[in-house]
């Protein structure tokens, strides 16, 4: 008898998750935070390594002058993270303007001891995306998963690096990190900065205007915003445009039906698909979600290979050596349909060509994604991949 109750309320628990998330996502389709997309000119660095990214990083923070406005989905609890928080605080008794804002779910690593230590220090600290009542298990998987840094609103970050030892390859479980993030000058400084004062405003209620950047831009650009609405287009359209060849880069791909149909139609006009993912996991079931879509696609031709020399994190979509996308967003659902992401297009051809090349040594040392691999894939595995299959909303 009790275990027969037991099993009910488990049921009836599992609809009203259901029901709250079915809920939630159409609240959400009818309230979309919309940013245009907005088209630019800056000047851009790509940084693939954490720790060249983090002397950068740090030393342009402490040579700040004005302001210091951060947004981050994880800060760590390490030395590398206290060392930049602690580059913070220093910026901010200095007297400077210095505002951090982290994801809830992210960032709960900084605890209240270490952010009560930033204000007393004079930084401002939110959390951004705090979940709440009504859609609770909704929000819950709703996060911003943006890294944006604007220094005196001169010099801007942006890409896929967080913080934390994890990203300069001294955890043994992922070993060496790679990950692509841009620091940017010029007017798309300004770009951005809208980007995080608009988050900023969500998470406190107030709002503050961009600062002015009245440096030139060498490249054009576009910034492209999402709040789980119109990034899948914004890829649908990119696969569309391709006639010569695709090249993604991504920790996670669990692509829609749309997405996969427009691969596939690429694939039938003979425009060569190279994808290049993690062998090493760094969430449950992600990497089994994605294998019966590259079975698929390797099936019809695509070029797919695991990189199994360390962690591969970023996030690259090229298309013809024509444009490219480095940002925040991952080939996967919660990208698509449930977080905050952002992403910049370039389009500079020597940049474009410097990036391929990158990639292409990424890729040619990667392991194939072939049928030998899949017959000799565990059963374990195999198990995790049906069960995949259940959870992909959520992947």
């Amino acid at each position: 008898m009790v275990f027969a109750v037991v099993i009910i309320l488990l049921i009836v628990f599992i609809l009203l998750l259901l029901l709250d998330f079915k809920m939630g996502r159409m609240n959400h389709q009818r309230h979309p935070r919309l940013i245009p997309s907005k088209k630019t000119t800056g000047n851009y660095e790509l940084f693939q390594n954490g720790p060249p990214f983090y002397e950068r990083l740090f030393q342009d923070i402490s040579n700040a002058q004005k302001q210091v406005d951060i947004c981050f989905y994880i800060v760590d609890n390490d030395y590398i993270s206290e060392n930049f928080l602690q580059i913070l605080k220093e910026k901010a008794r200095e007297g400077l303007l210095v505002r951090l804002l982290l994801d809830r779910v992210g960032g709960y690593r900084v605890n209240k001891r270490m952010r009560k230590e930033l204000q007393a220090a004079g930084v401002e600290f939110q959390f951004s995306e705090v979940p709440e009542f009504p859609y609770f298990f909704y929000k819950l998987n709703c996060r911003n998963h943006r890294k944006i840094t604007i220094i005196d609103g001169k010099i801007g970050y942006a890409g896929g690096f967080n913080i934390g030892k994890n990203y300069i390859g001294e955890t043994p479980k992922f070993g060496n990190w790679r990950d692509y993030h841009l620091r940017l000058t010029g007017p798309v400084v300004k770009a951005f900065h809208e980007i995080f004062l608009d988050d900023w405003y969500l998470a406190t209620g107030n709002r503050f205007p961009a600062l002015v950047n009245d440096e030139e831009g060498q490249s054009k650009l576009k910034i492209v915003a999402t709040d789980g609405v119109e990034l899948e287009k914004e890829f649908d359209q990119m696969i569309q445009f391709a006639q010569k060849e695709i090249l993604i880069g991504t920790p996670y791909f669990i692509p829609t039906p749309k997405l996969m149909a427009s691969l596939d139609r690429a694939l039938k006009k003979e425009v060569t698909l190279k994808i290049l993912v993690p062998m090493k996991a760094d969430h449950p079931f992600v990497k089994e979600a994605a294998i019966p879509y590259l079975h698929e696609l390797f099936k019809h031709g695509a070029d797919i290979r695991f990189f199994d020399a360390g962690f591969y994190h970023s996030k690259l979509f090229m298309i013809d050596e024509q444009f490219a996308d480095i940002g925040t967003a991952n080939f996967d659902r919660r990208s698509f349909f449930l977080n905050k992401e952002v992403n910049t297009f370039v389009y500079e051809e020597k940049f474009l060509k410097d990036l391929r090349h990158a990639y292409l040594k990424d890729f040619g040392d990667a392991m194939p994604f072939d049928e030998t691999w899949l017959k000799n894939r565990s059963l374990s595995t195999k198990i995790n991949e049906k069960i995949a299959a259940l959870l992909r909303p959520l992947l």
